[in-house]
């Protein structure tokens, strides 16, 4: 697996990572250009394309711009930015204690997400994606499904009309096109395949359900939606999705079983005490 799949699955499993995200995937995108390029130089310290893309990279509207839109400006900004630093740094700010605690706090967060990183790529390895996609599989059994086409019309009348022309041999998917209010209408009334549970209305689902395929309903449905005549034109079971459909999803649960695990195991072996809000908040009277 590839170290920057593990830090977008690792994201999504609630890590911080923002220290070690976008100046890769900003150039990955533009493969000719080198990140290591010098494109300014400022008392002597260089400043490089890595740099100009990892600000682009921070806000996702600057990333939808094209880098020629941006580039001057963002030099700039780096330029003016350096410039800061080095009259900070000349009047002592180096040294200022302020610095040094927000510098520890940014250096724990790095380590954080590098570490937690690699336990991410260390626990989601090829034989623990397959024992998480055999679970999902087993929660996740085949359901029976129907493909069908409706035709929709805001009256019974008019339901019971058209379905006299079926009876009369019209054409169900002819008569979608011509007369039904919905909008698979163009498509002959087809809304592909559906399971029983929760896809569709109830009504309208016992009613699929209970048909063959090839069969049609004799009396109007009413939903909602109106009055429906409904189709039944195949059956099946479901197959479950590839390894390869859920593979993003099943890394993200193996990341969190893995990390809420190591939080576990690390609470076990630690001596934590936390003050209760109501001891620091004072109280009104």
């Amino acid at each position: 697996m590839v170290r920057s799949a593990s830090r977008a699955l690792a994201f999504a499993a609630g890590l911080t990572l923002a220290a070690a995200a976008g100046t890769g995937s900003a150039l990955a995108q533009q493969p000719s250009l080198d990140p290591s390029t010098v494109v300014a130089v400022v008392n002597g310290h260089e400043i490089t394309l890595a740099e100009v893309q990892a600000v682009r990279s921070r806000d996702p509207q600057l990333g939808q711009v094209p880098l020629a839109m941006l580039y001057d400006s963002l030099v700039n900004h780096l330029v003016e930015g350096q410039l800061i630093a080095d009259k900070a740094k000349a009047e002592g700010f180096g040294d200022n204690p302020e610095v040094a605690e927000r510098l520890n706090a940014v250096r724990d967060e790095i380590i954080r997400s590098v570490y937690l990183t690699h336990v991410v790529e260390d626990a989601a390895t090829d034989e623990a994606l397959e024992a998480k996609y055999e679970e999902y599989k087993a929660a996740n059994p085949p359901q029976e499904e129907v493909k069908a086409s409706h035709i929709l019309v805001e009256s019974e009348e008019k339901a019971r009309d058209l379905i006299a022309q079926l009876e009369d041999g019209a054409d169900f998917a002819e008569l979608a096109k011509a007369e039904s209010t919905g909008p698979s209408a163009p498509n002959g009334g087809d809304l592909g395949y559906f399971q029983r549970d929760g896809q569709m209305v109830e009504p309208f689902a016992k009613a699929a359900f209970d048909l063959e395929a090839g069969a049609y309903t004799k009396e109007p449905v009413q939903t909602q939606f109106g009055w429906h005549i409904i189709k039944v034109t195949d059956r099946r079971m479901s197959e479950p999705p590839s390894l390869d459909d859920v593979r993003n999803e099943l890394t993200t649960e193996i990341a969190q079983d893995r990390i809420a695990a190591l939080v576990e195991d690390l609470r076990d072996g630690a001596e934590i005490e936390t003050t209760p809000l109501d001891e620091i908040v004072p109280k009104t009277e």
